[in-house]
């Protein structure tokens, strides 16, 4: 029997995964159009479930402040932001429900880790440990720019628009976009594809980060509209309820167009 290779182009890193293709920057704007869709087709179960979210985020600046540490509630809401891949399994699995025909409920939402529970769990964890780094990178960088002056909000406030001020947005900035960065890179694509296909955690994050690579541009692109999205939700407080469905439904068909279709 005559045995048929395949070109290289035809597989990558696993036999169940294409190789990713590179698509125009102009498509991430369908991507948003296709999220809105799902967002107001399934808006129910989607708002409930970004608001289970959105309270465990409120539930956190409180401990914050009830610990008398103020000046981390920033860094935890946006270190809160980082594990949103992981949170946005739920919007993964309604669209692909919607994608099936199948009802989405709530509990689906919440279970839908169970399409690929040890690999998704993996990355779950290794996103809550950088989400804990991040805490102590944050708690440590405050120490270093304001050297001797105690966490109260007067002197946080009276401070914010100093030198030292100025020198730790800078660090916090610099650093939040190292740890942005990486997570971006490896979960841009890896938690669809374990939805998807039920794939390996290092295959899954091996193909994001080349996806990402291919689609520079795009992807660059796309990471602004993101960061800008949530920043409006974030600044609107109960905006992030409209915030994380849109951005969890169209990543789900930023996947299947770049990765997703076989």
């Amino acid at each position: 029997m005559t045995q048929v290779h395949k070109a290289p182009h035809e597989v990558f890193l696993v036999e169940e995964m294409t190789l990713p293709k590179q698509v125009e920057t102009g498509r991430v704007f369908q991507w948003l159009a296709h999220g809105w869709d799902d967002t107001q087709a399934l808006k129910g179960v989607s708002t409930l479930y970004a608001t289970l979210f959105l309270i465990v985020g409120l539930l956190i600046s409180f401990g914050f402040y009830m610990l008398e540490l103020p000046y981390l509630i920033l860094p935890a809401l946006s270190g809160f932001l980082l594990v949103g891949p992981a949170i946005a399994v739920g919007f993964y699995e309604g669209s692909l429900c919607r994608q099936e025909g199948r009802e989405f409920t709530l509990l689906g939402a919440v279970l839908g880790f169970r399409r690929n529970t040890y690999s998704i769990m993996a990355i779950g964890i290794a996103q809550v440990f950088l989400f804990m780094v991040w805490i102590r990178l944050s708690f440590t960088l405050f120490a270093i720019a304001f050297p001797g002056i105690s966490p109260d909000w007067p002197l946080i406030v009276e401070r914010a628009f100093s030198m030292e001020g100025l020198h730790f947005a800078l660090m916090i900035t610099g650093l939040g976009s190292i740890f942005a960065s990486l997570i971006f890179l490896t979960g841009a694509f890896s938690l669809p594809l374990m939805i998807d296909r039920k794939t390996l955690l290092i295959p899954a994050m091996l193909t994001s980060a080349y996806a990402v690579v291919l689609n520079f541009k795009t992807m660059v692109l796309w990471a602004v509209i993101i960061t800008l999205i949530m920043f409006a939700g974030l600044i609107t407080g109960f905006g992030l309820i409209l915030a994380f469905p849109l951005i969890g439904h169209a990543t789900w068909h930023a996947y299947r167009e770049v990765i997703g279709q076989k």
